[in-house]
């Protein structure tokens, strides 16, 4: 009887802790030379010609908000949203998918901070810091988050910088 007590004790817990966990791993984290708009339609560009089978699943939603100088590029699997039937689904070979258009969605900082997020694979947020400088903050899955981070590199190489302009390149485990 005390280990069945002790088992479902432990097990409530853990349960607890996990229903806690609400920001995903923070996966890299980078500061460079780029505009926050023009980096998030490159790799908002490169991501949605991506054919890897692990992308294929996913939804990619792209948001500016310009009152804080700042995009976000939010992927979500197809498979876990609200209303997704076999008809659209992405795993159903004659589903009609509706991609997404070629402009961002515009948002105000009020709606990104009060509005429920549903669950995320990964999370790009890309915030202006000054005139010339962003903070790239990648948060999710680690196996198909690093598979952004390359996206996000060369979009950032494509804009010319001095050598001493890529600053404070951060790693996560």
């Amino acid at each position: 009887m005390k280990r069945s007590i002790m088992l479902l004790a432990v097990l409530l817990s853990a349960c607890a802790s996990l229903s806690e966990q609400k920001e995903k791993p923070l996966i890299y984290e980078d500061q460079i030379v780029e505009n926050h708009a023009r980096l998030a339609r490159c790799v908002m560009s490169r991501l949605q010609a991506d054919s890897h089978w692990s992308f294929r699943l996913l939804r990619f939603s792209h948001r500016v908000y310009p009152d804080i100088g700042a995009a976000e590029i939010v992927a979500h699997d197809m498979r876990l949203l609200p209303g997704v039937y076999a008809r659209n689904s992405p795993t159903n070979p004659d589903a009609v998918l509706d991609p997404p258009g070629p402009n961002p969605e515009i948002r105000s900082a009020l709606q990104k901070n009060n509005e429920a997020e549903l669950p995320y694979v990964f999370n790009l947020l890309i915030e202006q810091q000054d005139e010339i400088h962003v903070q790239v903050t990648l948060r999710g899955e680690r196996n198909r988050g690093e598979r952004v981070w390359p996206y996000v590199q060369a979009c950032a190489a494509t804009h010319k910088r001095g050598a001493n302009d890529r600053i404070d390149h951060q790693f996560y485990v």
